[in-house]
């Protein structure tokens, strides 16, 4: 067992009874926790964030993620299993995997949601989108597809300016926050700066219980699920990436204009391809 349940075991008796329902359901499934935001493990362990939190701090970490590092790291867990097993090359598995992340991402489609969401970008006069690390090139790469669809909409990677931008949105913008935990400080700081302001707010996240799906209008999700040790990962990207994909797609499909705008922003650059 890895030394840090071995601690948790030896410290049951003295812990208080909402955080030893945290503890035992730690215990019970430390696999499934190295995957949880704070959201999830307060409900799977029927608690608050701020008890997640303390329970965290009793232990002697600053908070929830370096418990989750420390435990992924004892528990030699890195990255979930690439299927399918035996002899199969390394590309392989990842491509099974990878078709695996967009089948899931599939599921968790709300068409609804979508036409929401790809109306409102339509319609805004300005969009911000957020992200850091690995989310800001998915931030990079939403921006850049709105803006050959003619919209005013800017990516924010450092997210200082990002949130002094998002002071300055109205109800006619639309600010988007990328982030495969839901819990980045920063970009979940910078949606709530562009919701105070006014604007619709939305969240591309892969985690359906976190602190960002709780504070924006409108969530669109994608799989699978980060654990610390693979932040940035490359399918958690994938999700993402089709499910921005699906509402330029809805756009594109809604207005022919967002067509031509593409076929002009593809003829202003034709000249610099070989």
């Amino acid at each position: 067992m890895p030394r840090l349940l071995t601690k948790l075991r030896a410290s049951l008796p003295d812990l208080s009874p909402v955080l030893r329902r945290v503890a035992d359901y730690v215990l019970e499934h430390p696999d499934a926790v190295i995957y949880h935001s704070v959201t999830e493990l307060a409900e799977a362990a029927r608690s608050s964030e701020g008890s997640i939190i303390r329970f965290c701090q009793d232990l002697g970490f600053s908070g929830f993620q370096e418990f989750k590092l420390t435990l992924a790291v004892e528990s030699g867990t890195p990255s979930r299993s690439l299927e399918p097993n035996g002899e199969t090359s390394l590309m392989t598995k990842l491509a099974h995997h990878a078709a695996g992340t967009l089948a899931e991402t599939a599921t968790l489609f709300e068409q609804d949601v979508f036409e929401t969401v790809a109306q409102r970008l339509a319609a805004a006069t300005r969009i911000d989108v957020y992200g850091v690390g690995a989310s800001g090139v998915v931030a990079q790469y939403f921006a850049y597809k709105l803006l050959r669809f003619g919209l005013t909409a800017q990516a924010y990677t450092d997210l200082h300016l990002g949130s002094m931008s998002a002071s300055n949105l109205s109800p006619t913008s639309v600010a988007i926050g990328v982030s495969s935990s839901g819990s980045t400080i920063d970009t979940l700081q910078a949606v709530k700066v562009a919701k105070a302001a006014g604007a619709f707010t939305v969240a591309v996240t892969n985690r359906l219980k976190s602190p960002l799906a709780k504070v924006a209008d409108r969530s669109l999700f994608a799989s699978p699920p980060e654990s610390p040790l693979t932040g940035g990962d490359v399918f958690a990207k994938i999700g993402q990436l089709l499910v921005l994909e699906g509402l330029v797609r809805l756009m594109a499909e809604a207005d022919d204009e967002f067509k031509e705008g593409v076929r002009r922003t593809a003829q202003v650059v034709a000249d610099r391809s070989m």
